[in-house]
């Protein structure tokens, strides 16, 4: 089995400090974060031994540091004055979903602040992990962190789910901050351990869209699917878990175009949520057909190409004749979606089912497997 994406590829975490002072707390959070270390050149001389032959000298002038530092990392931890790190990160601040976590700490060490991408870029938890690991005091001012309430952004990280729409999340977060009553709808039955034991007050649950909707200011739906539109006036977001492998088979030179239509002829023709994808998969023949890696490429999932013998031990309802004789296994759409979902299984326990059977439009063949919650670990 041969994989092609960007999972397994995570950034690391990088230190900066611009001051002598702030040189020993950078160094010791490189050490205990197994961070790389960014420092001024003129303090290259005080950069500790066993720090000095991995470490970054820059001209200490942040701001033509920090391109670099946006795209290659995922934390950003500076040992300096918070006001140059907000002045400084400010022209390169996209958006939650893809910014980093930025932290600040002082150069003695005593506070350890999370200043951006609190919960999707995981900031919050970052700055709790430093804090700890250095003695120092973490600072979180997340309205829902600071209240001790529940985050759609936390459950989606949690669930590994994608935000719909995304602009709605600080609607639906105010509402909870607020203390108004929200009704988080969990359709998939999705064990998610933010939603169990005690919640606030204002949290209600259910497992199905109420045939009375309670009087809420807000709604989180948990669905793959696109589900019918809720009574006027209510915030809702929804969390779309990623359950989906996708089997492909394909006619050799069929281009992305077509695949992306067949697949979203199908997603339509079932009400599927097109974020609900998890994964693609097909037979290793298909590895460098451009088609194939394009469209996966397209909706930024991981493609998992499958042997023959990997393929033919996966007992699927449609075996073909005509498949066997030209490729040599007896199907390739079918079991590639439901091993798909086991190289990629999503963060709770369960297993693949066979969904949508294989589905044939023009040069390609598309089959759908859904991974399934174990019973006994779901929780409303």
């Amino acid at each position: 089995m041969t994989a092609v994406g960007n999972e397994g590829n995570a950034r690391k975490t990088a230190v900066v400090t611009i001051t002598r002072p702030g040189l020993v707390v950078a160094g010791n959070i490189a050490r205990e974060c197994q961070a790389d270390l960014y420092v001024s050149e003129r303090y290259v001389p005080n950069i500790p031994e066993d720090l000095r032959s991995e470490a970054h000298p820059f001209d200490g002038v942040l701001k033509n540091l920090l391109p670099d530092l946006f795209s290659k990392y995922e934390g950003l931890i500076f040992v300096m004055a918070l006001g140059i790190v907000v002045r400084s990160i400010g022209p390169l601040i996209a958006d939650k979903t893809k910014d980093p976590a930025v932290l600040v700490s002082d150069v003695q060490g005593k506070f350890v602040i999370s200043v951006l991408s609190g919960h999707l870029g995981g900031a919050n938890k970052l700055a709790e992990e430093v804090a700890r690991l250095i003695g120092a005091v973490p600072v979180i001012t997340t309205g829902t962190d600071v209240s001790q309430n529940v985050a759609p952004d936390l459950i989606s990280q949690e669930i590994g789910a994608e935000l719909d729409p995304l602009e709605q999340l600080k609607r639906v977060s105010s509402a909870i901050v607020d203390g108004d009553p929200v009704l988080f709808i969990n359709l998939e039955h999705i064990p998610i351990p933010s939603l169990s034991g005690t919640l606030k007050p204002n949290i209600l649950k259910a497992s199905s869209l109420p045939e009375t909707f309670p009087t809420v200011r807000a709604a989180v739906v948990i669905s793959r699917k696109k589900y019918p539109a809720l009574p006027q006036g209510i915030e809702v977001i929804s969390l779309v878990p990623k359950v989906y492998g996708v089997g492909i088979g394909c006619n050799r030179g069929t281009s992305s175009e077509e695949i992306t239509e067949a697949l979203k002829t199908l997603f339509q023709t079932h009400g599927i949520h097109p974020k609900s994808i998890r994964a693609f998969g097909s037979i290793d023949l298909k590895s460098d057909e451009q088609g194939l890696l394009d469209t996966a490429s397209g909706f930024s999932r991981p493609v998992f190409f499958f042997s023959r013998d990997q393929l033919g031990t996966v007992s699927v309802p449609n075996p073909s004749g005509v498949v066997q004789k030209f490729v040599g296994t007896p199907a390739v759409a079918e079991p590639a979606s439901l091993l798909a979902l086991v190289q990629s299984s999503p963060p709770w326990k369960g297993q693949p089912l066979l969904e949508i059977e294989k589905q044939k439009s023009g040069n390609v063949t598309l089959a759908l497997a859904r991974w399934i919650p174990d019973q006994t670990s779901s929780t409303t």
